[in-house]
Order: structure tokens, then sequence, then C-alpha cells
């Protein structure tokens, strides 16, 4: 027997990232079957009570309580266990070599080689912080959300005359100098220079062309209202300028969703007048363009993030690219047979995909591809607002959901950190009798979950068996953006996800390919044969 109790610390606050990492340390207290400690809001308490481990005590939290919620064996003394759990949450952090400074211009001033800075505070404060540091000639990685347009647009302005980066708001990825700046892979270093208004796209671009044999000399990740009117691709711009400068950086890609025209012709006009290296653009889900006379055999237009890093690799050595084409490109024969093989265990009923995502910008990559071959689908984040889902909780038909959204992620720790609400998600899934594919993408890394395969593995085969005990097969399809040398080793993850019968696709593009043919029920090899031309390769 197990009991369940709650306990509400009233107006006590840890960040979300410190409560996952408390909730681990309090599930390995002797007696403890489960635990979870959250701030009150809607969203955790409702996963709460999806896990079972919600009380009457915990209801009545608001957003600014902790609940301290305990499954525990009924023979083990409470009292003792929350004893334990109170001093896990007033110890000291572990000792550790960083220097910890009260201010701004202490820091700077023990400081004074440092050139850039990471700033991570609620967006509404970051404008001040930002211009004292580039008053001071610093780059700044601005990690944080929810900074008002008008602070970007001024922001952005006075670094651009100084010749200054302002990477972000809500600029998750970069890569400086071979240092990872917030979410981040370990890739080669190598010729290749890129500037994406998209953060998990930067991720698997980079990822992509380290595993092809090529490297990267930069990412910059420049936040997605960059590419927008308002702001007017101002550190894009400044970042190309800046590749076109670096000696060791022979081809620039450009990634984001879709930037504004006007700031889309802005982007290729610049490139046009200014530059002579070698481009490629990835605007995904963005219009394409005439390539322009001057650009002609130094610029590629590609539509995924699959093709912009193996024709970026190909502009730089064509020997290597037939090499990566043969670890990245599997051949449509292969895709047909996996599709083949997942259909002929499907039943009739089953005919729709759920896309569970981490990563936004891989979460868009997918919608476009599934509107070339299925469709519209709906979303929390949809292509046409027709299909915008009523309720972001609910799947409707075709659903691909980003679970990094504020709706999904409001005082909890990110799904690429905290996979909680995509595990409970991916069990209630598998009960749908209409569901013929299940989609995951795995983003590792620095920042992220140390061993995401392993967490998911009890959601994955407990899915499965609820589809097999009501006589059905449930595809569940993966793709891992990371690299062998990420902390959590690509390969090792991929292996843990075999091993459960997951289908594991080495690019997003090519997942969403082969989750479009199995939902479909047939093979239209025409259909196939002209997404690989238009989708994954170039356009030169």
């Amino acid at each position: 027997m197990v009991i369940v109790k709650n306990f509400v610390k009233k107006n006590f606050y840890r960040d979300s990232v410190q409560l996952l990492h408390l909730s681990e340390e309090a599930k390995k207290i002797e007696g403890v079957v489960d635990a979870a400690i959250v701030m009150g809001t809607d969203l955790n308490k409702e996963l709460l009570e999806k896990q079972g481990l919600l009380t009457d005590e915990g209801r009545a939290a608001t957003d600014n309580d902790m609940i301290i919620a305990l499954k525990v064996e009924d023979s083990t003394n409470i009292d003792e266990i929350l004893e334990k759990v109170e001093k896990l949450l007033t110890a000291p952090g572990e000792t550790t070599a960083e220097t910890y400074y009260y201010s701004l211009e202490s820091a700077l001033e023990a400081l004074k080689d440092a050139n850039i800075a990471v700033v991570s505070i609620p967006g509404q404060y970051a404008r001040d912080v930002v211009l004292k540091l580039l008053e001071r000639d610093i780059h700044v990685h601005l990690f944080s959300d929810h900074v008002p347009l008008e602070h970007e647009i001024e922001l952005k302005k006075i670094a651009y005359e100084k010749g200054l980066l302002v990477m972000g708001p809500e600029a998750g990825t970069a890569i400086i100098n071979g240092v990872a700046l917030g979410f981040a892979n370990v890739v080669n270093r190598g010729p290749i220079g890129v500037v994406a208004a998209a953060g998990t796209g930067l991720q698997e671009f980079t990822v992509l062309v380290s595993q092809a044999g090529s490297g990267i000399t930069q990412g910059i990740g420049v936040g997605g209202r960059d590419v927008k009117s308002p702001v007017g691709g101002l550190m894009t711009l400044l970042s190309i300028k800046a590749f076109e400068a670096d000696p060791e950086t022979k081809v620039i890609a450009i990634v984001s969703k879709p930037p504004s025209p006007d700031v889309q012709d802005k982007i290729i006009n610049y490139i046009v007048e200014n530059t002579k290296k070698k481009y490629v653009t990835c605007f995904i889900g963005g219009k394409t363009f005439e390539i322009p006379e001057k650009l002609k055999g130094r610029l590629v237009q590609t539509k995924t993030l699959h093709a912009a890093a193996l024709e970026a690799v190909k502009l730089v050595d064509e020997k290597l690219y037939e090499e990566a084409k043969k670890k990245l490109f599997l051949p449509k024969e292969e895709i047909i047979k996996i599709a083949e093989a997942e259909i002929a265990k499907h039943s009739e009923k089953q005919k729709y995909i759920r896309g569970l995502f981490t990563g936004g910008t891989l979460t868009f990559e997918t919608q476009v591809i599934f509107k070339e071959l299925i469709g519209d689908v709906y979303s929390n984040t949809p292509l046409n607002p027709e299909y915008q889902l009523p309720d972001v909780h609910k799947s409707i038909k075709h659903t691909v959901i980003d679970l990094g959204e504020e709706e999904f992620t409001a005082g909890r720790a990110h799904p690429m950190i905290d996979p909680t609400i995509r595990l409970l998600r991916l069990v209630d899934e598998a009960k749908d009798p209409e569901v013929a594919v299940i989609l995951l993408d795995f983003v590792i890394g620095y920042g992220s979950h140390p061993d995401p395969a392993t967490a998911h593995l009890d959601a994955i085969k407990k899915a499965k068996k609820i589809a097999e005990e009501d006589g059905r097969h449930l595809t569940i399809l993966a793709h891992i953006t990371g690299t062998e040398k990420d902390p959590q080793n690509a390969k090792k993850q991929e292996e843990i996800l075999r091993s459960a019968g997951v289908i594991v696709l080495p690019t997003n593009a090519l997942m969403a390919l082969t989750a479009a043919l199995i939902a479909e029920k047939k093979i239209d090899e025409a259909k196939i044969g002209k997404f690989y031309n238009e989708f994954l390769v170039g356009k030169y």
C-alpha cells in the first residue's frame, strides 16, 4: 500500500530547473515511491493529478506557493521524509569553481577582458542590463524571453551602430569560438558559419554538418524576431558582415522560419551587393525566390535543415558531400521499405499522426513538410490559423505539438530538460484507436536532460502495451539532434530507443516524410521523388 501527501509552502519560490533536481533527489529517499516538487501553477497541478500525486492540499495552492507531493509506502514515517525534503530545499548548493558577483559593475571590473555576456533575467528588466553592456562594447547573448519588442529594436539599433551583436532575445543557442551558449551541441570546428533565427534549427544544422564530416566556425543565434519587419534583420546582416571578414569561414548559412518578405529581400540584396563568399539559405516555409544573376553559382536555396546542411558541406567539399549522403540521405527505397513494413501492421482505423516535439523549429519544419505531403495539420502553433487546436491538451486528427511553448512551460522547466509533460501525453495519445504514428524529437547536448532516451522508456513501453492490448500496432518514430561527443552520446541514445522498438531516422525531414507515407497508407513513388528533389536538395 502507498499513500499520497501534499505539503504546501506558502510564498516559497525556487526556479523550475532547481525544482526538477530537488524532485529527483527526493525520489532517492528511502520509503519514497514517487515525488514531485513544483510551483502551484494550474499546469503543474494538472500534471500532478495525472501522475496520481495531487491531494486537496495541493489543489488549494496558488502560483506563488510550492507543492511538495510525495507518494510513500504507508509503513514509512512521513514526518521524517518531509524533514529530509526540507533539508534538500534549504541546503546550500555544491561548491564549484564559479565566482559570484552581486552587481554587473563588480563583475565587469573583475573580468576586464570579457567581450561577451549571457543575460538571462525576466525580459521586462533586460533592457537596462543590456544597455550597460553595450556601453562597455560587450556583445550580448540575450537568453531572456518576454522582452518587449520596442526594447529589442532599440537595443539592436544601438548594437548595429557599434558593430556589436545582440543575440536574441529568446536566443536559446549559440556556438562562439567552439564554446556553447545556452542549448547547444558538441560539434566539429570547420569552415561553415551559420546565422540562425531559430534555436533548434541552429542545433539541427550544426549537428548534421558535423555528422557529415565538416564543421562550424561560429553559430550565431539572433532570435526569431530579428528577421521580422520591425527589427529589420539587423543582427542577421551584422553576422553576415562578420562572417565575410572572417578568413576561417568559407561558406555561410542563413537559417530561419519565414522572414518577413521585405526582410528576406533585404538580406538577399545585401548578399548581392556586399559579399563574395558562398551561401546557403534555409527559410523554412518561406517564399522561394529567383536567385539573382550575381549569386548564381555561389548561393543555394533550400527548404529543409537536412538540405541546408548537406548543401553547405557540398559547397565546401564535393567528395565529402557524397560520403555524407550515405550517412544522412537515406535512399527512397529504404524509406519506402520502412513505411510499407509499418503500414502492414496497422488496422484500417489507424490513420493519424501525433507529433510531440520539444524543438520549436523542428515542429515548424515538420508542419511545412506535412503541408506538402498530407495537407495542414492541427497544432498549438499552426501554419494555418484555422488549424489552431481549441484545447492544446487534446489532439485532433493529425496533430503536431510544440511542447516548448509557454502554455506547457509556465512554472516548469523546458521539456528538453524535464520530459514529464511529454511522457504523460505520449501515453494519452496511445489510447486513441485512430493513431498510427507518434513522432518524438530528442534534442540533446548542453543544457538538456542527461539521458532523455532512458527517461522515455517506461512511457514508450506503456504506450505500446496499451495499443497491443487493444489489438493495435503503434509506430513510434524518433530523430536525435545531437552527436556522439555530446554528454548524452547520440549513438547510445539511439541504441536505447531502438531497443524499445522505436524507429530512429537520421534527420527530422526524413522522420516527417516517413510518418506521412505511413499515415497515407499508400506509396506514391512519383510524389516521393518530387519531395526528394524539392525538399532534400538545394536549388542553385
